[in-house]
C-alpha cells in the first residue's frame, strides 16, 4: 500500500512539474534574457538560477580587468627587478629613429620580437657588439619592452647591476642570495644582459664566475639571451676567461648568441652558425 502511495505521489509531482513555466520575473529587466531556467532531474522539472547575458558580460569584463591588473603588476615587477634607469621605459620601436645605417638592425630587432615563439623554441639569441653610443642598448631595450608588452617574462639588466645585486644579497642571505638571483635570471623567458665586460674584475675572479654561472644556467635551460658589449671578440674572450685560465664561456656564448658587429654608422653581421642564419633570415621578412 505504501509503495502505491509513493507511485501516486511521484506521478502527481511529475504532472505538476510538466506545467512549470518561466514568468516575466525570471527574465532580466536590462537584457531580457533568462535569469532562471528549467531543467529535468530524475524525471522532475526544477527551476534553477542562471546568468543572464548582461551579467555574463559584466563577469567577463571583471575577469578581463583582473587579468590586465595582474599583467600590469607582473610587468612592473619584471621592470623593477631589471634595475634599469627610467630611460629604459621610453625605449620602444615607435620612438626608434630609422636611417640608412641602422635600418637592418632595427628590422632584425623588430622581426625577432614578431617571431618570438620561434626564437624561443630554437633558443636564438644575439650579441650586439661595437663601440659605445651607436644604439646597442637602445635596440635591446626596445626588444625587451616590446616583448614585455606582449606579457613575455623578460629581465633586462646590466652586468654591473647583476654583480652589485648579488654582492648586496650576501649581506642578507649569504651564498643563497646568489643562487636566488641567478635562478630568477634563468627563469625569465628572455634575458637582456647589457654592457657585458664592463663589470669590475677582482683578483679572485668572483665576478667572472658569477657571469659564467648566469650564462651557463641560461644555455643549459635552453633560453635565449640578448647581449650587448663594447668589447671586440678578442677582448670579450679575454674578459670571459676564468680565474683558472680556462676559456669555458666565450665559445658557448657565441654559439647561442651569434655576433652582430655594429661599427659606427656601418652595421654588418659576422659569420656564424645556424642561429646566425636564422637572424639573417629575419631581414627577408
Amino acid at each position: 500500500m505504501q509503495a502505491v502511495r509513493e507511485i501516486i505521489k511521484k506521478q502527481t509531482s511529475t504532472m505538476k512539474s510538466k506545467h512549470l513555466n518561466l514568468g516575466k520575473h525570471d527574465y532580466c529587466s536590462k537584457c531580457n534574457t533568462k535569469m532562471f531556467t528549467i531543467i529535468e532531474v530524475l524525471g522532475k522539472k526544477r527551476k534553477v538560477p542562471c546568468i543572464c547575458k548582461c551579467q555574463q558580460e559584466a563577469n567577463r569584463k571583471a575577469l578581463e580587468e583582473e587579468r590586465k591588473t595582474e599583467q600590469r603588476l607582473q610587468l612592473e615587477k619584471l621592470r623593477k627587478y631589471s634595475l634599469m634607469d627610467k630611460q629604459f621605459y621610453n625605449c620602444n620601436f615607435e620612438n626608434y629613429k630609422i636611417d640608412q645605417y641602422n635600418k637592418d638592425i632595427h628590422k632584425i630587432g623588430l622581426e625577432y620580437c614578431n617571431e618570438w615563439r620561434r626564437m624561443k623554441t630554437e633558443n636564438v639569441g644575439m650579441t650586439l657588439m661595437g663601440p659605445p653610443g651607436i644604439g646597442k642598448s637602445y635596440l635591446s631595450f626596445c626588444m625587451a619592452n616590446n616583448l614585455l608588452q606582449r606579457n613575455v617574462p623578460v629581465i633586462a639588466i646590466s652586468s654591473i647591476n647583476i654583480i652589485n645585486k648579488i654582492y648586496e644579497s650576501y649581506g642578507k642571505f649569504g651564498e643563497e642570495g646568489e643562487v636566488t638571483v641567478i635562478n630568477k635570471l634563468r627563469n625569465a623567458d628572455l634575458l637582456v644582459l647589457d654592457d657585458l665586460g664592463a663589470e669590475h674584475t677582482s683578483k679572485n675572479g668572483k665576478e667572472k664566475q658569477i657571469i659564467y654561472s648566469i650564462i651557463d644556467s641560461r644555455i643549459r635551460a635552453k633560453k635565449p639571451m640578448i647581449i650587448t658589449t663594447n668589447l671586440n671578440k678578442k677582448q670579450l674572450r679575454e674578459k670571459l676567461i676564468g680565474a683558472d685560465g680556462i676559456d669555458r664561456t666565450y665559445d658557448r656564448l657565441l654559439a647561442a648568441c651569434p655576433v652582430i658587429e655594429i661599427e659606427g654608422k656601418s652595421r654588418r653581421m659576422s659569420e656564424g652558425n645556424k642561429k646566425f642564419e636564422i637572424l639573417a633570415g629575419l631581414l627577408n621578412k
